[in-house]
C-alpha cells in the first residue's frame, strides 16, 4: 500500500484531472495566497475564519442566520465564533429581548482581518485574469455562477 505521505508535489492518477481535483487545485493556490502572510499579520487564523469573518455584516449577526449562510451547525458555527473571541476578532452577546439569541460582531482587529482576507482574494483574481486574459477570466466566473446556482 502506498502512503500519501510520499506524494509529493501534484497528486497523479484519475483524481489529478477530475473535475474536483481541479477545483480543489484552484481553491488550494487561493488558500495558498491569504495564508501567505496571515499567521505573522493575525495569529490562529485559518481559511474557514477568514471566511466567517467575511460573513459578519457591519451590524452583526445571529449565530442561527451565520450558521444557515456558512452550512453549519450552530454548535459548530458557535465554537468558530468563541475561538475568534478569544483571539480577539469577534465579540457577542446575548439579546436583552431574546437572551437566547447571540449576536455576533467584528472587532476593529476583525475589520482588518476580512479586509486582508478580501484583498488576498482579489490578488488571486488579478493573477488569474493577468493569466487567462479578461474574457477567458470572466467567462470562469460566469460559468462557476451558473454551476453553484
Amino acid at each position: 500500500m502506498t502512503s500519501v505521505n510520499d506524494v509529493s508535489g501534484r497528486v497523479q492518477g484519475p483524481w489529478s484531472g477530475h473535475i474536483a481535483g481541479l477545483l480543489g487545485a484552484a481553491l488550494k493556490r487561493i488558500r495558498e495566497e491569504i495564508l501567505a502572510a496571515s499567521e505573522d499579520l493575525y495569529p490562529g487564523l485559518r481559511v474557514s475564519h477568514y471566511r466567517l469573518l467575511e460573513m459578519i455584516p457591519p451590524d452583526g449577526a445571529r449565530i442561527t442566520d451565520l450558521a444557515e449562510v456558512a452550512v453549519m451547525t450552530k454548535q459548530g458555527l458557535g465554537q468558530h465564533v468563541d475561538y475568534l473571541q478569544r483571539l480577539g476578532y469577534v465579540e457577542s452577546d446575548r439579546l436583552r429581548a431574546d437572551r437566547r439569541v447571540r449576536l455576533v460582531r467584528r472587532t476593529p482587529k476583525g475589520d482588518e482581518a476580512a479586509a486582508y482576507s478580501q484583498a488576498a482574494i482579489e490578488r488571486v483574481e488579478e493573477i488569474w485574469s493577468a493569466r487567462l486574459g479578461p474574457a477567458r477570466y470572466e467567462a470562469l466566473r460566469e460559468t462557476l455562477r451558473e454551476l453553484g446556482s
